[in-house]
């Protein structure tokens, strides 16, 4: 069963007017942090259409194609069109110990054409100039083949993509030595990665939050944005 919209209404307003009166004795920035996201939350649930990938044509679901990751490429456009301010978009199957070129063959002709499509639809709408587009994995895979054709995990030297916002195009950071097992130019990590993702967005990635009386960093004082990749 579901609840009716005025019983539900009823419910918010008490809330609001309970929390107003927290707010007059004891409001921090961490209250003021949990009411915006319920608030947020809550204007998510009214804007359901939103969800609706069938309100787009015909001609889209086939040129981002009709497979799981098409149709949600073509979402996080939507979503993008619509302010949404975050979005992640998964590709699977990707974890390769076994018949690794096999399946890579598989899921790059997968991957190709729908987020070519996104970026293609972001720059003609003008939204590839406020929307940092990241390209990523959690690992690299090994550089050495094992015995069941597939490549394992491999830490130490992977790339990563980049763009729209304030990135640089075609810029290249970076380099591994001819076998790929490891860095030997310009070498960056996680740190580095964040301070960029915050400028490249317009943020200033050595400003820091108040929480609780504690000044907490955006990023780790310790490192720095990759210069060359910001314009």
């Amino acid at each position: 069963d579901s609840l009716a919209v005025d019983v539900d209404d009823k419910r918010q307003s008490l809330r609001r007017s309970m929390n107003d009166r927290f707010f007059s004795m004891r409001r921090t920035a961490e209250t003021d942090v949990y009411t915006q996201s319920y608030e947020q939350a809550l204007q998510l649930m009214e804007k359901r259409d939103v969800f609706d990938i069938q309100k787009e044509t015909d001609k889209d679901h086939e040129r981002y194609g009709r497979h799981d990751f098409g149709q949600h490429c073509l979402m996080a456009r939507r979503l993008l069109e619509n302010d949404v301010p975050f979005v992640q978009v998964s590709h699977t199957n990707y974890d390769t110990h076994n018949e690794n070129f096999n399946f890579h063959l598989e899921q790059m002709a997968e991957f190709d054409k729908p987020f070519s499509s996104l970026i293609n639809d972001l720059h003609e709408r003008g939204l590839l100039r406020t929307t940092l587009v990241v390209v990523m994995s959690e690992f690299g895979r090994t550089p050495k083949i094992n015995v069941r054709y597939g490549r394992d995990h491999w830490g130490t030297a992977w790339s990563i993509c980049l763009g729209g916002a304030k990135v640089q195009p075609g810029a290249i950071i970076g380099k591994t030595n001819d076998n790929g097992t490891a860095v030997v130019d310009r070498e960056v990590d996680h740190g580095h990665l964040f301070h960029t993702y915050l400028q490249a967005v317009g943020l200033d990635s050595n400003s820091s939050f108040n929480l609780g009386g504690r000044e907490v960093p955006m990023a780790d004082p310790s490192r720095g944005a990759i210069s060359e990749l910001i314009v």
